[in-house]
């Protein structure tokens, strides 16, 4: 027995020698390539597909819900306008009935209805076009009379005939002015 555990030490001791390796920095070490997995490099593919896909719904998705978030505001603009152009002939028949010599208190009741319309107009964002005294603008003001005046006011607006007005940026009704043009000679 004392005799194989010698063997196996002196066996032992020759695999270690043999084992023992060389790290020669100058030789090239070739690794083999991957193997070519065919079922792989489809499946990459197909997710590859499918992400691409994924995004463009996402995009087409946001894209939608703008575009209809956009048509709801511009929705919601057109019919307040259309609700205003309606109440637009009272705001004018008040006016002339406050032209009219009425009593003053029939002026007073008149002038704080008309002030009590204006209120809710101007709560959903209506406000008047400035046109007397200003200078003419075609994308604001309806020339429909011209008056042969000094050079200092031509291109003035000398007269409204009918208030214009406006919800933000969009006119709903152009003011009716008359307009200083040149004398002409």
């Amino acid at each position: 027995m004392a005799k194989s555990v010698k063997e196996n030490k002196e066996k032992k001791a020759e695999t270690t020698a043999e084992e023992v390796v060389s790290f020669d920095t100058d030789a090239t070490i070739e690794e083999e390539p991957p193997k070519a997995n065919p079922e792989a490099d489809m499946l990459r593919e197909e997710l590859k597909k499918e992400k691409d896909d994924y995004l463009r719904l996402r995009a087409d998705y946001e894209n939608f819900r703008r575009r209809n978030q956009e048509a709801t505001i511009r929705a919601r603009k057109d019919g307040t306008a259309d609700a205003v152009i309606a109440i637009l002939p009272v705001i004018d028949s008040i006016d002339r009935a406050m032209g009219i010599s009425l009593d003053e208190k029939s002026k007073e009741g008149l002038a704080l209805i008309k002030k009590q319309i204006e209120t809710s107009l101007s709560q959903l964002g209506v406000t008047e076009i400035a046109a007397e005294g200003e200078t003419f603008d075609h994308n604001l003001h309806n020339a429909v009379q011209r008056a042969e005046v000094e050079e200092s006011e031509v291109g003035k607006i000398l007269e409204v005939y009918q208030r214009g007005y406006r919800l933000g940026d969009k006119v709903i009704r152009y003011a009716m002015v008359k307009v200083g043009v040149e004398k002409s000679e």
